[in-house]
């Protein structure tokens, strides 16, 4: 079963090279699509030469559908610019779903960062509960177009993917993780970038309306 990586990007220059080169010196997936939301930094030079590059609105949801459909592959991996597959990944996520042990997947994770606290927050995405976007989703393309990719107006358009994805599927949890950078956390604050997320997630399981506050909250780290 072929495989494509489609990766959203917006001004990463500083990480995407890094990302590719270790897609394709270690993993060499089937294709690797970059969706780009309008990078004014050197993200789309950087990436062309590592990976086919296109454009799409700028906004995480709209860029992974703008990737999804102009990929080829029966499964379709979401993977951050940020974050690194573990030895094998591809083969792993390819395995469970050709086997037919289930339909999609994710990765636990880990980061890039020794810090206690941040190993702490990794070891609760071992659990269906604690699934969002950097954990490298992967889902096969028919069940993906059944569910009708990311919503484009949720807050969190991950979390909202995996509770639909849940509704129609059993994800698979891969136990070795992928690393993802420790910046946005390094940055803003460890404790304070975890109180942020888990006040957001809650008022949005409440029925709250985040998207304001997100806005708010969430300064961009690049």
């Amino acid at each position: 079963m072929k495989i494509s990586v489609i990766i959203p990007a917006f001004n990463e220059e500083t990480v995407i090279g890094t990302t590719l080169a270790d897609l394709r010196e270690n993993h060499d997936p089937d294709e690797i699509i970059v969706a780009d939301g309008g990078s004014t930094d050197r993200t789309r030079e950087i990436a062309a030469s590592l990976a086919r590059v296109i454009s799409a609105p700028k906004g995480r949801a709209s860029q992974l559908n703008a990737g999804a459909r102009e990929a080829s592959g029966d499964i379709f991996l979401f993977l951050h610019a940020d974050t690194r597959l573990p030895a094998g990944g591809i083969e792993t996520a390819r395995g469970l779903i050709a086997s037919g042990k289930s339909e999609a997947g994710r990765f636990r994770m880990g980061f890039d960062s020794e810090d206690f606290l941040l190993k702490f927050y990794a070891f609760h995405t071992r659990f269906h509960f604690f699934s969002y976007g950097d954990q490298a989703f992967f889902v096969k393309r028919g069940l993906f177009e059944r569910l009708k990719g990311f919503s484009g107006t949720a807050p969190f358009e991950d979390i909202e993917f995996y509770k639909r994805l849940r509704k129609l599927a059993r994800p698979y949890i891969i136990k070795t993780p992928v690393i993802t950078s420790a910046r946005r956390f390094l940055k803003v604050g460890k404790l304070r970038q975890k109180w942020i997320n888990l006040v957001l997630v809650a008022l949005y399981y409440f029925g709250v309306d985040v998207m304001p506050l997100k806005e708010k909250g969430y300064q961009d780290i690049r």
